[in-house]
């Protein structure tokens, strides 16, 4: 991966009852603005990572590095599961309720990533931001001409935006390279 190397050695602090692999990664700045890590004050245009793995020596630290850096997301997904559901809030009588409550806001969570997925966006949008932008617009159902139609109360400045989502919700192939990779209705 350009700008970014990774190497590895042992560690092993008091109480551990043996060594465990320390990866060390240096991501160029210049390279991978968007990078994560920290800098250092003796190493200026570098971002710097450890991570303290006891996956096997068999994988390459690169490879250590990017399987963590896939699982980084998880806090995310549990901040986002708080903010759009207002699950700290949640206080039901018994545990089944609160588990039923929970284990719905993580499944509707999941609905809507793959949605971001179907439809190819890069950027992924939180829930609050789907449901003022795609639920809250007042619409009927019609019947003009014996075809169903969605009408909905849009301004004329969203109605592109819209035309295109429709489009790419009725693609029959996701993900496709000829359709837009972020919200249609960004502003």
């Amino acid at each position: 991966m350009p700008g970014t190397k990774a190497a590895e050695t042992e560690y092993q602090t008091l109480g551990w009852p043996h060594p465990r692999r320390l990866i060390l990664s240096r991501h160029r700045v210049a390279e991978r603005p968007g990078a994560g890590g920290k800098k250092l004050i003796e190493v200026p245009g570098y971002l710097f990572q450890a991570l303290v793995t006891s996956l096997p020596a068999s994988e390459p630290p690169l490879a250590v590095w990017r399987y963590y850096n896939g699982r980084a997301d998880g806090e995310n997904v549990i901040k986002e599961l708080q903010q759009g559901f207002a699950l700290t809030t949640l206080c039901l009588r018994s545990f089944r309720a609160i588990k039923a409550a929970l284990s719905l806001a993580a499944l509707t969570y999941n609905l809507t990533v793959l949605f971001q997925r179907h439809l190819g966006w890069q950027t992924k949008p939180t829930v609050s931001t789907l449901r003022f932008r795609l639920f809250l617009p007042p619409g009927i159902l019609a019947h003009p001409a014996g075809k169903t139609a969605v009408k909905l109360a849009l301004p004329p400045s969203e109605r592109n935006g819209w035309r295109r989502l429709w489009g790419k919700i009725l693609f029959p192939f996701p993900n496709c390279n000829a359709v837009e990779t972020t919200p249609a209705f960004s502003s």
